[in-house]
């Protein structure tokens, strides 16, 4: 799965928004959404228009970094995640990395950093 695919279905999600009505804000029919959220298709600079009206970070879904401008406040138990998972070991972070990857159909991303971090320890 595409990492764009991931970020969008996160910010629908963080919207609390399905995926008919995030749809009819991007101005398209439902299967293109679920086409986006599939990383089968890609969305044109109008839909990223009509979504970042209702609060979409359009540079997080392109980049995977938020602009200076949104804010994407965690909710409580992603808080505890991102605390507990700075705490870990690289080896253990890796894990933790690849248990997300197979839980949301993604392959695991590059570990060299990772890998770098334990190499110094």
């Amino acid at each position: 799965m595409d990492t764009f695919a991931i970020r969008l279905k996160q910010e629908r999600r963080r919207l609390h928004m399905t995926q008919t009505d995030f749809a009819n804000v991007g101005g398209v029919q439902k299967h293109a959404q679920f086409n986006y959220e599939k990383g089968l298709r890609f969305p044109d600079a109008s839909y990223l228009a009509r979504i970042a009206q209702v609060g979409v970070d359009v540079q997080y879904l392109l980049t995977g970094r938020t602009s200076e401008l949104a804010t994407l406040a965690l909710e409580e138990d992603e808080e505890r995640l991102l605390a507990g998972y700075r705490e870990l070991r690289p080896r253990e972070k890796r894990g933790v990395l690849g248990l997300v990857a197979a839980i949301v159909g993604a392959p695991l991303e590059d570990t060299t950093s990772l890998e770098d971090e334990q190499a110094s320890e």
